[in-house]
């Protein structure tokens, strides 16, 4: 495959959204990964050594990252090779006990492994929108064990979207209860990953939802949630007007991998730029010649972190305005 190069020599790949399987046992209204084939030749746990080494986060995400077997191997390889990275799992927490059988293993290799469970709404809410009878209780259930088994990295991960905007608050104070952290995202479409074209209607009734978390987040006194909250204004204008406030730099700082080791700027891109397999011979991560591959039509944390990083400045001034000159 013939790669579209440009000179990213000043930029060196520092996160990567990894995609290890289509399978899905949820039916998510904003996302048609379950009806996506079974493809056979899922990213084998040797692949996840061609990884680039200084890599400093990762996110571990499917379909239902759970439903594979060989997880454990996976996130082992993955440590091995990026030993600086700090590992998520993003999971619907529907399976509680594959779950928890899986992260006992994880702990002992990776105590600081972290685990985010997918909550769209309280109760029936969020089982409308994940498809499934009782997957509310079955995801709190599942953060309650992880909670038990001694895992510290734990968060509830909220999109919202037109259908569940009201469910906002609910969650955020539920992530309080059960003292776990708290992240948000918003709905976005892709035909080559989501497989579904997702649109806001209502962006003043969430944007309205996003300033009262904005002033949640701002609340306290932990630098963790100041981002969080220059995150979340970053996602109200980005719903208001379409435009990034901070530039992107996908396939130059992040990247997306899908469950074919298939390489993609983020993961609302269609334009593949490198394969997994092939990426000592073909991508060549070392030398920073990845298509730069923008993804401006998405505010998420895996295109917003690095950028945020890179700007700190920044966002920085947007803390001190908005918390400490305004008190």
């Amino acid at each position: 495959m013939k790669l579209n190069k440009t000179n990213n020599k000043n930029f060196i790949l520092k996160e990567a959204v990894i995609a290890i399987t289509y399978r899905c046992n949820s039916r998510c209204r904003m996302c048609n990964i379950w009806q996506k084939e079974n493809h056979g030749d899922e990213i084998k746990v040797r692949d996840f050594f061609n990884l680039p080494a200084r890599l400093k986060d990762i996110n571990i995400t499917g379909g239902e990252p759970f439903l594979r077997e060989d997880l454990g191997e996976i996130i082992q390889a993955i440590k091995k090779r990026c030993p600086g990275a700090g590992i998520v799992i993003s999971s619907n927490g529907l399976a509680t006990d594959l779950v928890i059988r899986q992260v006992k293993s994880i702990l002992k290799f990776d105590p600081n492994i972290g685990i985010a469970i997918s909550i769209d709404g309280l109760g029936r809410a969020h089982d409308d929108v994940r498809g499934v009878q009782g997957a509310y209780g079955q995801a709190v259930e599942t953060i309650q064990e992880l909670k038990r088994i001694g895992v510290k990295n734990l968060k509830i991960a909220f999109t919202i979207g037109d259908y569940n905007y009201t469910e906002l608050s609910g969650v955020y104070d539920l992530s309080k209860e059960l003292r776990t952290e708290f992240s948000l995202a918003a709905v976005h479409s892709s035909k080559n990953y989501f497989g579904k074209e997702n649109k806001i209607a209502r962006k003043e009734e969430i944007a309205e939802q996003l300033d009262w978390l904005v002033g949640k987040e701002l609340s306290g006194w932990d630098y963790k949630r100041w981002a969080r909250a220059y995150f979340t204004y970053g996602l109200k204008e980005f719903l208001l007007t379409g435009k990034r406030i901070l530039p992107d730099y996908s396939g130059k700082l992040n990247i997306f991998i899908d469950p074919c080791g298939d390489i993609y700027p983020c993961d609302v891109s269609g334009e593949k730029i490198g394969s997994l397999g092939k990426a000592n011979k073909e991508t060549k991560f070392s030398r920073g010649n990845l298509v730069s591959g923008e993804c401006g039509n998405s505010w998420m944390i895996c295109t917003a972190r690095q950028a945020i990083k890179k700007h700190w400045f920044r966002a920085g001034r947007w803390i001190l305005e908005n918390k400490f000159l305004k008190i």
